[in-house]
């Protein structure tokens, strides 16, 4: 059978042109059948017509012409029952064709009347169309519409239903949150992502999430200081407060690890995106108790001395002991303790302390000392001699140092120092580039306290120390 309308043949049972779309009535070919009956009966009733003119009777011939208009009249009242119930079948099964609501839906379209072609969808799914396609295909044609309404109800129903496969629900999933980021509903978009379960879409979107801040630290007890790192999942800021109260974009604005040190502590924080969406409160509880290390035991108590004396402390190898000379408390930046300090003349104050390697600084001792010689031999007439002797041996050439290509040599007072069963005068060699910068040689020279005889110090690979002449 050919198309009324294109003249390509037509698939047997096909109620429409496969090419153009037309559809295809089947009354005709039972017209056809129709007419064929008729020209039976028609044949039928000429024979009996011939047999009865061979009878010689009016009354044969009478009765003759009342039958013939019998059988024309049932035959006609016949033909109109049998076309009726042939386009109310014809009716009926292309009101229950999926395949014809199919094809009228994709005509319609193509001719722009996406309305019918939505109704043409729809009942091609109250027939049983599963394949996801067909709402996709009807979203398309609300979106043609403008209907926003109806194109995101489209697609949250399809999303909703549970029958999309991964490449299709990401495709529902863009389509929608395209149609939300046209009009700036990011607060729909965060609550559907905030439902969905499905990772790979949360993932894709999260930048346009709003999830609550993490913290670096479960809530609990600890007994060191904890630096508390907050973090959010994409551009934005995190808000926090540590009194308890609810955080908003008045509140602290996170930059950097809180240092929670010894106490409680009630932090809540709160994150607000790019987009101005506002996460959900997130409130941790800490409290802190550390064990901070015991003051160092130093063993050389306060006082007033009148020889060279040893600052010494009795502590573990392990223990990093930090000391200053001014009464403040150490810090790790702080000179560490290595071994027994010289105490210096005059007056001084000392502060030693543990510091561990988490910069927690335990208990502080602190020692006073006043250390005055019993010599007339000052520190002053000390570097003279000191000079007069480095003159002497020609490692300088005159009172400032200046030792010819060898540049500038200058010597610094230490400490005064008990070597042997005397006391000296410590100082240290330096030498002097031609930027004013010294750095030590490595050389020093003693100057006896009470008869003011300079020697050269020596110091062993054990740190002992020991004197020698200059010669």
């Amino acid at each position: 059978m050919n198309c009324p309308k294109c003249g390509n043949e037509i698939e047997e049972g096909s109620l429409y042109c496969t090419v153009c779309g037309e559809d295809i009535h089947i009354v005709p070919d039972f017209e056809s059948e129709v007419e064929q009956s008729m020209q039976d009966t028609l044949d039928h009733i000429a024979e009996e017509l011939q047999d009865s003119q061979k009878a010689d009777t009016p009354e044969k011939k009478q009765k003759s012409k009342k039958s013939i208009m019998g059988w024309v009249i049932g035959i006609f009242f016949l033909v109109i029952i049998v076309l009726a119930g042939v386009i109310v079948g014809a009716i009926y099964h292309m009101e229950h064709s999926v395949e014809y609501q199919m094809a009228r839906a994709a005509e319609c379209v193509g001719k722009q009347d996406y309305q019918q072609a939505v109704n043409y969808y729809i009942r091609a799914q109250e027939l049983g169309n599963t394949d996801q396609e067909v709402g996709f295909a009807l979203a398309d044609c609300y979106y043609a519409m403008d209907n926003v309404g109806g194109y995101e109800n489209q697609l949250l129903t399809m999303i909703d239903g549970g029958q999309l496969n991964q490449n299709q629900l990401e495709r529902a999933y863009a389509q929608l949150i395209q149609s939300y980021r046209a009009r700036n509903d990011y607060q729909t978009i965060d609550s559907l992502l905030n439902s969905c379960d499905n990772e790979v879409i949360r993932s894709t979107y999260q930048n346009l999430q709003a999830k609550a801040p993490e913290f670096g630290f479960e809530e609990g007890y600890y007994q060191e200081i904890l630096p508390l790192k907050l973090s959010s999942n994409t551009a934005g800021s995190i808000y926090y407060t540590m009194d308890g109260s609810e955080p908003d974009e008045n509140s602290l604005v996170y930059t950097a690890p809180i240092f929670l040190d010894n106490g409680e502590y009630t932090i809540k924080a709160v994150f607000v995106n790019q987009y101005g969406l506002v996460s959900d409160v997130v409130t941790k509880r800490y409290q802190i108790e550390i064990q901070i290390p015991i003051a160092p035991d130093v063993t050389t108590a306060s006082g007033e001395y009148s020889s060279p004396t040893m600052i010494k402390i009795n502590c573990e190898e392990e223990d990093m002991i930090y000391y200053t000379m001014d009464g403040t408390t150490p810090t790790d930046e702080s000179t560490r303790y290595t071994g027994p300090i010289p105490m210096p003349l005059g007056d001084s104050i000392y502060s030693f302390a543990i510091i561990e390697e988490d910069g927690i600084v335990g208990e502080v001792t602190q020692r006073t000392y006043s250390l005055r010689l019993n010599t007339d031999i000052t520190v002053d007439i000390a570097m003279i001699t000191v000079y007069n002797e480095m003159l002497r041996t020609g490692r300088i050439l005159g009172y400032d140092g200046y030792a010819g290509e060898n540049g500038i040599y200058q010597y610094q007072f230490q400490y005064p120092l008990t070597v042997g069963e005397d006391d000296y005068y410590i100082f240290a060699e330096l030498h002097v580039d031609e930027a004013g910068s010294s750095i030590r040689t490595g050389s020093y020279y003693a100057v006896h306290v009470y008869n003011c005889v300079c020697y050269k110090l020596l110091i062993d690979e054990y740190g002992s120390y020991s004197i020698a002449e200059i010669l």
